[in-house]
């Protein structure tokens, strides 16, 4: 059975099961190149797509939508199945094949100086929730494990900063970059969704950038005043 994976959760990565995928290594391109790069690799497979899976997240905002919104289309359009996964337990399925032992700390960027992350067990489960928050403190989780781990994300320099808190930490651990566009990615993604089937919902753990100006139909967009506007810029 052939499926069409999407990962829109940083960068864009699409393709079909058991091929190289298309990538791209922007987090801002997603609803302009999603579907010409999915054109693409349906193409290159030749194969009828059968299934369609798309990680959930967590991930940022807009990304998630994007590959959440083509998913769901592509799905209705052609009568087939639609399944999620999480992100942060595709990773961890990585890097076990990468080879990493005992705990792993699954990370992905979430902007504004913070990480999502989790954290699993050497079989898999899960020893924290997801979560959203700064190296620092994720350093401080992560030290409190009191054993060696392993660190697996998409390179960057989120990645870079969570690396420098835990050294200056003093913590034992591996770090596992992983590529956005690889064969062997798509296979973990595809392995999430099997393993642990999530809700086709995005997990955002942060709420939306956008802040309403004014509530209830008796609030017209003429009365908006200069304090309000100025508080919702800030």
């Amino acid at each position: 059975m052939a499926v069409l994976l999407i990962d829109t959760t940083y960068f864009l990565t699409v393709g079909v099961l058991g091929r190289d995928p298309f990538w791209v290594e922007s987090s801002t391109d997603h609803v302009e190149k999603l579907a010409p790069l999915a054109q693409r690799a349906l193409e290159e497979s030749g194969e009828e797509v059968e299934k369609v899976e798309v990680m959930a997240g967590p991930g940022p905002f807009t990304g998630l939508r994007a590959g959440m919104a083509f998913a769901k289309g592509f799905s209705l359009a052609r009568g087939i199945p639609l399944s999620a996964g999480s992100l942060l337990f595709a990773e961890s399925i990585w890097a076990r094949k990468e080879g990493a032992k005992g705990i792993v700390a699954a990370v992905n960027d979430a902007r504004r100086r913070q990480a999502y992350f989790q954290i699993f067990d050497e079989e898999g489960g899960e020893l924290s929730s997801m979560d959203i928050s700064s190296p620092a403190k994720i350093a401080q989780v992560c030290m409190n494990l009191k054993q060696p781990f392993s660190l697996i994300g998409l390179p960057g320099p989120y990645f870079d900063k969570i690396e420098e808190a835990l050294s200056e930490a003093g913590a034992e651990f591996k770090s596992l970059k992983r590529p956005a566009g690889s064969k062997e990615w798509m296979e973990s993604m595809h392995e999430s969704v099997k393993q642990r089937p999530l809700p086709v919902l995005p997990i955002y753990l942060r709420d939306a950038d956008a802040i309403p100006l004014f509530e209830g139909k008796k609030d017209a967009p003429s009365q908006i005043s200069a304090d309000n506007l100025l508080w919702s810029l800030s």
